[in-house]
């Protein structure tokens, strides 16, 4: 496994900071040096309206170690993504021990489900941009948190639960999406736990969950406080239309694991709002969540398989925070969203392979060559879009040739051929963006004088 991680994401160390890192990590104020008022700020106050202390203190650590060597802070994130393929397989044996599927397949099933999230090109985004630290970091103490849930028995005792509490008040002061993990632990109770079997044993469920929704609610409100300050771009966008977004989206994200050849850093939303309401933009979710939910509910009736529904409620339950009902920010959605949301589907993936070669000895040889060539082709396309994240240019060319017509991907084209002084390049994609709509003539206005002055001074 960790060979095919370098394999994807050797190149990171090579990698600049692009994007929003300036503006999220390098102008933060409280990481720079250790200070008593620096560490009260991170946990007190929001930062490019948003609110997560423990990244704050990771990136606090990694200035103090290596600087502002932008290398070696792509290579924490890498570690840290490792680490988290790891434990994901950790967690996925403790999840099929539970259920008494036998060792040899649940060990085959967890690694497989640990190698495929390593290498899926949609979690590049994740480890190949410094700020996504939220991601790999939340995450790794959401595994934690759940790994260590499994280990619990089900009598509650508070000594009993405090690793896992202490995990999940990490994830969430890490990233507010772990607040999804309450609802995650249920689901681990009803199976394979199999700790809820009437109602008295659901209350009981629920009354153990409370300090945990307690702590989640609170960073829900700190998160929509302090993202009110954020860019504007969705707030006039009727509720509706979030509406269909968010059930797009559900499809949205499936379609791009499954098919990940044109993952792009940015996917601008729909100019037009009235292509929202047709049906070529939300049918394909609605559909999917149609036949998944009839098909989760034809299983529990027929009390064959509650795991179905369970992978499904897991995907849809950590994608609500981000599924655009609540919409900030210029992008219908974005990639690193579902770094963990995805993971029903790479454990059905390997369930699939893994049940094939055990109890079909005669397809063994097709099993065999078309999961190596399956593995390869996320290896390579992986190792594609980690080059896509090298440099502001190269990140921006991407969204261009996938967005033609986004001002958005223009304008910070145009930027980033400022950064390297190709005037040309960046007046004409700054000039591409106002064509297209972009509202920034400010910024045009201030790259021409720029260029100007130094005309100017070369005479």
């Amino acid at each position: 496994m960790l060979i095919a991680i370098i394999a994807v994401y050797s190149d990171v160390r090579h990698h600049y900071f692009v994007w929003d890192t300036i503006p999220f990590v390098l102008e933060n104020p409280w990481i720079h040096e250790w200070s008593v008022n620096n560490l009260i700020a991170m946990f007190t106050q929001a930062h490019e309206a948003n609110w997560h202390p423990v990244v704050l203190i990771s990136h606090a650590i990694d200035i103090t170690l290596f600087g502002y060597d932008s290398g070696w802070h792509h290579l924490t994130n890498l570690l840290l993504h490792a680490i988290n393929s790891l434990l994901l397989s950790w967690l996925i044996f403790g999840i099929l021990q539970q259920g008494e599927v036998n060792v040899q397949t649940g060990i085959w099933t967890a690694f497989l489900t640990g190698l495929i999230f390593a290498i899926h090109p949609q979690h590049v985004e994740s480890v190949a941009w410094v700020v996504e630290r939220k991601d790999v970091l939340y995450s790794l103490f959401a595994l934690f948190c759940l790994i260590a849930y499994l280990r619990t028995d089900a009598d509650y005792r508070i000594t009993n639960h405090l690793g896992v509490f202490v995990f999940f008040c990490l994830s969430v002061g890490a990233k507010p999406m772990a607040v999804t993990l309450p609802v995650i632990m249920l689901l681990l109770d009803v199976y394979p736990l199999n700790r809820i079997s009437n109602f008295a044993s659901l209350v009981r469920a629920l009354l153990q969950k409370l300090p945990y929704i307690l702590i989640s609610g609170i960073v829900v409100l700190v998160t929509l406080t302090t993202q009110s300050m954020a860019m504007p771009s969705a707030e006039n966008l009727p509720q509706w239309a979030k509406t269909l977004n968010a059930i797009d989206n559900t499809w949205f994200y499936i379609a791009h694991y499954l098919w990940p050849l044109e993952l792009s850093p940015f996917y601008p939303y729909p100019q037009e709002i009235s292509y929202i309401t047709s049906p070529a933009f939300w049918l394909p979710g609605a559909l999917f969540l149609t036949i998944s939910v009839l098909l989760t509910g034809w299983f529990a009736l027929k009390k064959m398989m509650f795991w179905p529904g369970l992978l499904l409620a897991f995907y849809l339950v950590t994608l609500l925070p981000v599924s655009g009902l609540i919409h900030v920010g210029p992008a219908k959605g974005t990639d690193h969203y579902v770094y963990l949301s995805t993971i029903p589907f790479s454990l059905l993936t390997a369930l699939v392979i893994v049940t094939l070669w055990q109890k079909h000895k005669n397809v063994r040889v097709p099993v065999a060559a078309l999961t190596g060539f399956y593995l390869l082709f996320l290896v390579v396309i992986a190792n594609f879009q980690v080059q896509v994240w090298n440099n502001p240019v190269s990140l921006w060319t991407r969204v261009v040739q996938l967005h033609p017509d986004d001002p958005f991907g223009h304008r910070n084209l145009a930027s980033g051929y400022a950064e390297i002084e190709a005037w040309d390049m960046a007046l004409f994609h700054a000039q591409k963006s106002i064509e297209l709509g972009s509202p920034d003539q400010n910024y045009l206005n201030r790259l021409r004088a720029h260029i100007d002055n130094l005309s100017q001074s070369h005479d």
